[in-house]
């Protein structure tokens, strides 16, 4: 991650390579704008005429060698209406400005985007939001991209520029804060992009792991170990896979040690080709993404630890793969897992994330958490329902759900309830077990989340189905092609507001 600190300081003293200054709708500039204007003399006012920019959102002409400041480039960044302007909207921004910049070959950048007003955000929020856009917005998965030729132009330091030194302490805390998210979102994005030849369940188990923090406990069953407790589910339908599935469980205890912990469960499919039930060949190579559920458990953990929030967090997280072999679980299956009292009759092989979630829903139940919060690429029902734009909600915690949307809408990574009424459980019944694991057509994310339902008893639970969400093959405003971390950034807020 590159360097980025808060200071305050004069735009025409800045020796940066480079400044972003915001341009609002109508040609109009913010303090600072005007005052490096008074600088420059008619420089800026001439440049506006010739390149014709009025404001308009994202768009950006950039200046050079100006004469009368230290700075080598002036880049005017247009905000649009600023009426309109939201905290998302400066993360877009600044996510356009450094990757702008950073392809142009600049190196240390001073950005003055906590300058716009944005309703009811304090200067530390802005800090936050354009920071962030910054790191998620830099964001590369290149790893195995052998470059050759001239060296790749890297920034390496942005200073966001802050107009009174009163905020400063307060924009530290929140800059902090930022760093911490982007890392967890960033990790969550690694785990995920990983080929599915590297991100096996155990490299997953390896990953969490490697996870350090004083209060932080982490355990990774083994197969074995996976037999021994009666995860049985997961081990149905890991069946058909040449690699040892793992149930990984992590414990965090940063909270009174009276509190109940929230618990966090992840679907862990590190390649799912459907087993028997085979999906399509195109794009089969996406369900490598299978695991983003798992990754974005990962992530909050990450950064839940680089903050040392003051709260008790289990996770939960089962691992396999779902491939096609000798030993495959089959349609017409009947499985018993963790929860005894409960037999599934398997429809479908490639409904297999609720089968290993029901396994790991039902051992975060039997912790006695507080609430149980899921994470899961889940249904392709909610990617036609909701397309790439927000997470699927459902559940049985009222107040759990209300404050995630609050959440969701404070940081973009959104969420749209539905409906669980109890009719729609009729369509998950069996004629020869309690429960079958396909509903039919209709409402398809819906009565998954009923299935998920049945192995959480009365706990406040929420379930996100991030199918739509959990990446995206044309990139988005702050994310390269590929995982966008979802759920992370949410859940983060959503444990921070917690705690106030």
């Amino acid at each position: 991650m590159i360097t980025i600190s808060v200071k305050a300081g004069h735009v025409h003293k800045q020796r940066d390579d480079a400044i972003v200054l915001p341009l609002m709708d109508g040609r109009k500039l913010t303090d600072s704008g005007k005052a490096l204007q008074q600088a420059t003399g008619k420089a800026i006012p001439s440049f506006l005429r010739k390149q014709d920019l009025t404001g308009s959102f994202g768009k950006s002409r950039t200046l050079y060698n100006v004469a009368g400041i230290f700075t080598q480039r002036v880049m005017l960044l247009g905000t649009g209406d600023t009426k309109k302007l939201t905290l998302h909207k400066l993360r877009v921004l600044a996510a356009k400005a450094a990757r702008k910049l950073d392809a142009s070959g600049a190196r240390e950048v001073s950005l003055f985007l906590p300058e716009l007003s944005v309703r009811g955000a304090s200067v530390a929020d802005k800090v936050q939001a354009v920071a962030e856009g910054v790191w998620l917005g830099l964001y590369r998965f290149d790893k195995y991209q052998h470059h050759s030729g001239e060296a790749i132009h890297r920034l390496q330091s942005v200073a966001i520029m802050i107009a009174s030194r009163r905020d400063l302490d307060d924009s530290r805390t929140a800059l902090a804060r930022a760093r911490a998210i982007a890392a967890g979102t960033n990790f969550a994005r690694d785990l995920a992009n990983e080929p599915g030849n590297i991100c096996t369940p155990e490299y997953l188990g390896d990953q969490a792991a490697a996870l350090s923090h004083p209060q932080l406990n982490v355990t990774v069953m083994d197969k074995q170990a996976i037999e021994q407790a009666g995860l049985n589910a997961l081990l149905a339908v890991n069946q058909g896979s040449a690699k040892e599935p793992r149930f990984i469980v992590l414990d965090y205890k940063g909270g009174s040690k009276a509190d109940a912990p929230v618990a966090l469960v992840g679907k862990g499919l590190t390649f799912d080709a459907g087993g028997i039930s085979l999906k399509p060949g195109p794009q089969m190579e996406e369900m490598k993404f299978d695991m983003c559920g798992a990754a974005a458990v990962l992530g909050v953990f990450k950064a839940v630890t680089a903050l040392s929030l003051p709260v008790n967090l289990l996770g939960v997280i089962p691992s396999t793969e779902n491939l096609l072999g000798a030993s495959a679980y089959k349609p017409g299956d009947i499985i018993t897992g963790y929860k005894k009292d409960i037999s599934i009759e398997v429809q479908n092989t490639d409904a297999e994330g609720r089968i290993i979630l029901s396994d790991a829903l039902s051992y975060a139940a039997a912790q006695q958490p507080a609430e149980i919060i899921d994470f899961a690429t889940l249904t392709g029902a909610c990617v036609i329902a909701l397309g790439a734009h927000a997470s699927g909600l459902m559940g049985s915690g009222e107040k759990l759900k209300q404050a995630l949307k609050i959440s969701g809408e404070f940081t973009y990574d959104r969420v749209w309830e539905l409906p669980m009424h109890e009719e729609y459980q009729e369509q998950i019944k069996s004629d020869i077990a309690d429960i079958r694991n396909i509903g039919g057509r209709e409402a398809g994310t819906i009565t998954a989340a009923c299935f998920l339902s049945r192995f959480v008893g009365d706990i406040p639970w929420a379930h996100l189905d991030i199918a739509g969400t959990a990446w995206n093959m044309k990139g988005t405003d702050i994310s390269a092609k590929g995982a966008t971390g979802a759920g992370v950034r949410l859940l983060l807020d959503y444990l921070i507001r917690k705690q106030h």
